[in-house]
């Protein structure tokens, strides 16, 4: 099994006992490495050093505000994905936080669950919650339909794709063969785990081995759903 390195967190945050509280919930209790900066402009410098997988942005910062350290970061270039966390309960200020390029926004007071689960899907996409989840079920990673039932129940999750067959279809032309061929890999992954799947497995499905398989549509939105759920 490939071990993924910790996301990489960059708080900016102008709270000092409330910025470092974060930097270390963010590493112990979510396995992620993170730093801290106390105001817009080094929390910008700190963006292109850095490097993070993910900035937890407050908008009211000295120097420069979160709004424009988002705009000076997305017009250079940057790419992190992009928190907002804010007490500001302005639909304008919402508005234009996504227009200048936020990708999520929580309201003060926000719990540290939704964080982190919010933190984990942007950094490595639902695709790769679905696949540590798979893990935990006990899936064979190097099983035909590992991969692609993790793609195409983010495809589902995330709302890309509306009908299975157009997840298929979407999984298959990255992979370069047939909608029918991803079809048939997820169904036996799914018939794998349900003879030989971990107590976790039994546990999330509810259901025994000696009953039936969940079939593909409840498999994958199974796993889309239960991947959202913090590990």
């Amino acid at each position: 099994m490939n071990k993924r390195r910790p996301v990489r967190v960059l708080v900016v945050e102008d709270e000092p006992l409330l910025g470092q509280f974060s930097v270390r919930i963010l590493e112990i209790v979510g396995g992620m490495e993170a730093t801290l900066a106390t105001d817009g402009i080094e929390g910008l410098e700190m963006a292109w050093k850095w490097r993070p997988d993910v900035i937890l942005l407050d908008l009211v910062l000295p120097g420069i505000s979160g709004l424009e350290l988002l705009r000076r970061y997305r017009q250079e270039g940057g790419r992190a994905k992009v928190l907002v966390v804010t007490g500001i309960n302005q639909e304008q200020v919402k508005n234009m936080a996504f227009a200048l390029g936020a990708d999520f926004l929580l309201r003060k007071p926000a719990q540290w669950e939704e964080i982190l689960e919010q933190i984990r899907l942007m950094a490595g996409g639902l695709a790769g919650e679905c696949e540590a989840l798979l893990r935990k079920m006990g899936a064979p990673e190097g099983k035909k339909g590992f991969h692609q039932a993790a793609q195409c129940a983010a495809l589902l999750g995330e709302g890309r794709c509306e009908l299975l067959k157009e997840a298929y279809i979407e999984v298959a032309a990255k992979e370069r063969t047939s909608p029918e061929c991803i079809s048939k890999n997820i169904e036996r992954l799914a018939q794998t785990l349900h003879s030989e799947g971990s107590a976790f497995y039994y546990q999330l499905v509810g259901r025994g081995a000696e009953e039936p398989w969940l079939t593909n549509r409840e498999f994958l939105n199974l796993l889309s759903q239960a991947a959202r759920i913090p590990l």
